[in-house]
């Protein structure tokens, strides 16, 4: 029988050319070298409304309304925007963009397993040979269009196409350098104002003083972009070895301030356009827009979560393109610029509507949404608790500590012994939340190296901070997903743990398998669980206890522990865990209460030789 979350595709070997196709959950359940390797090697039967449909999607076409904006900014500086040059022009700027963002998905296949499993599951659907093909067709459809404004323009827009195949490709592959990664990504405003500058006349020459000024305006407001962009993706690229705007710095937050200190920058160097004589005065009316794109800096700083940093990302898209588009208007107050901005707000509208975005709200980084997020349109959380967790993360651990009369410590300690460095170094610790045990376990021996999984954002938020400050960033990795379905193939750990969460699970049996499946022969799972005193005056008196500490958390605004106090009164007792273990397939339970039983420590192993299961 097929376990939960496991794919019918061998784990060993060379990946086959032609398999069965694979359901989302199974083709997300793989870890992320396997999800890289099974889209290159998949060749699926798709219709072409499908197939139209999904190069779209990789082609975010949101993205390019920057682009077609800035355009028509280079246009206006030469000539009158009533042509018939401007349609055409703006389909080689629209398109151009389109073809950007395909490479992108088509060479950035090993770090978007990490950070886009989302956008990975497009690809495989489509095909990558299918993807490859679709953006050839697109860049040739580009210079062909390109042909009525002469030779000169031609050769412009082939060069342009090179550079930007060229962001993502060998042998340059620019976005692999910091610096020439964010000039590279520059040319997503940069080449369409060319193309609008250069097209009006047909002539390639070197622009006037006004039009440079703007193109260094839209430069340097653009390499703000990109850093931005890059910060979501911080721990997936991170994990994959890139070398990006945003890894060189060594936290998600440094990396964020510096991404507010250069957008700060740019978006206040508009007066220096009017200084120059580039812009007149009246566009200064679009600086407002500033105070929207800090604030979203701000958000981004306190975010520390890729999944939410997306999100942020996509509501930025917005404000930049709100932006510019006021800049153009007040640039250049003509029918032709309020036909591009109302077309541009078609194609942004319709994107959100339709979907047709491949960067989506549930996936993150590698150390975030890896390939166990649920698709679009459903809760990546339980309804309950995670709404207190959201609340309760900066304030949890301190808490706990309280609560437990700084119990909780030595018994993640003791959970923590049962992880042997000598046998057992690859570790999974489910629902890590602030990551507490996962630190523990670290702490063992540094040869052992910890997985924390959790559903909630806010949680790990503080988790990566306080593994950041540890300097433990490389031993222990923190990422977003569903303890009901492990992004990761079957026998992967020497140990799996879960503390204080088996029992919040919405379907525990669906959750023991998973803990089962990812767990190697001869491993070992670690329960911590909540319990109940022996002895009626013992437990009367927690209870009574654990009633004032409830009432002192409500008082404090932490409500949502009330739950903590129902769950323990109707505590089904320890033979439940052992009845639990048992089922799914474990074997060698055993069980050692803590504290006089507040808390109990389970034990058991995965049958099979626990031989080799070390990991140098």
């Amino acid at each position: 029988m097929n376990p939960a979350g496991a794919v019918p595709l061998p784990t060993t070997g060379t990946v086959p050319s032609v398999h069965p196709s694979l359901s989302e959950a199974d083709f997300r359940a793989l870890p992320p070298e396997r999800q890289a390797d099974v889209v290159r090697a998949a060749r699926p039967a798709i219709g072409l409304g499908t197939a139209i449909r999904i190069v779209l999607m990789l082609g975010r076409p949101r993205t390019c309304v920057p682009g077609v904006v800035a355009f028509l900014l280079g246009y206006g500086y030469v000539a009158d925007p009533a042509s018939w040059r401007v349609p055409v022009l703006a389909t080689i700027a629209f398109v151009a963009g389109l073809v950007a963002n395909l490479y992108n998905a088509y060479t950035d296949l090993d770090e978007d397993c990490r950070n886009l499993p989302g956008r990975v599951w497009l690809v495989y659907q489509l095909g990558a040979r299918r993807l490859r093909d679709a953006t050839a067709w697109l860049s040739a459809a580009v210079v062909l269009l390109a042909f009525p404004f002469g030779a000169p323009f031609v050769v412009f827009t082939v060069v342009g196409l090179v550079l930007v195949a060229q962001y993502s490709l060998p042998p340059l592959r620019l976005k692999a350098h910091p610096v020439p990664g964010l000039l590279a990504f520059s040319w997503a405003v940069v080449g369409p104002f060319l193309i609008g500058y250069f097209g009006a006349t047909g002539e390639v020459r070197w622009p006037e003083p006004a039009p440079l000024a703007m193109l260094l305006f839209l430069l340097v407001w653009f390499v703000a972009k990109g850093m931005f962009k890059n910060v979501p993706d911080f721990y997936g690229d991170r994990a994959a070895g890139l070398r990006t705007s945003a890894t060189v710095f060594g936290s998600w937050r440094a990396a964020a301030l510096a991404t507010t200190a250069v957008t700060t920058a740019g978006y206040l160097s508009l007066p220096v356009l009017v200084a120059l004589g580039a812009s007149p005065p009246r566009v200064l009316w679009a600086l407002p827009w500033a105070v929207l794109a800090v604030l979203q800096c701000a958000r981004l700083v306190r975010a520390d979560d890729p999944a939410t940093g997306n999100e942020i990302l996509r509501r930025d898209m917005l404000v930049s393109s709100g932006f510019l588009a006021t800049v153009l208007l007040l640039q250049l107050p003509h029918w032709a610029s309020v036909a591009t901005v109302v077309a541009c707000g078609l194609v942004l509208h319709g994107s959100g509507k339709l979907g047709m975005d491949s960067r989506r709200r549930t996936d993150g980084a590698a150390s975030n949404v890896p390939a166990g997020s649920p698709p679009d349109g459903t809760s990546l959380r339980p309804k309950t608790p995670q709404a207190m967790f959201d609340k309760a993360a900066p304030r949890y651990d301190t808490f706990n500590t309280v609560l437990s009369f700084g119990q909780d410590r030595r018994w993640r300690r003791r959970a923590a012994r049962q992880v042997d460095p000598g046998r057992h170094r690859e570790v999974l610790d489910v629902a890590t939340g602030t990551a507490s045990l996962a630190l523990a376990m670290a702490d063992r021996d540094q040869r052992i190296r910890v997985t924390g999984i959790d559903l909630n954002a806010a949680m790990l938020a503080v988790g990566r901070q306080r593994v950041a400050r540890r300097g433990l960033d490389h031993r222990v990795s923190l990422l977003r997903g569903s303890a009901e379905e492990l992004p990761f193939g079957d026998a992967t750990f020497d140990v799996v743990t879960i503390a204080f969460a088996i029992d919040d699970m919405p379907d525990r049996v669906r959750c023991a398998r998973e803990l089962h499946r990812v767990l190697r022969p001869g491993g070992r799972v670690v329960l911590l669980e909540l319990g109940l005193p022996e002895g009626r005056v013992p437990r009367s008196v927690y209870l009574g206890v654990l009633g004032l500490m409830n009432a002192a958390a409500r008082a404090r605004g932490m409500e949502g522990y009330r739950h903590l106090r129902e769950e323990i009164r109707h505590y089904n007792g320890a033979e439940a865990i052992r009845a639990l273990l048992t089922e799914v397939g474990f074997t060698g339970y055993r069980r050692e209460p803590l504290t006089g039983g507040v808390a109990v420590l389970h034990v058991a192993s995965r049958g099979g030789d626990a031989s080799g299961s070390a990991r140098a």
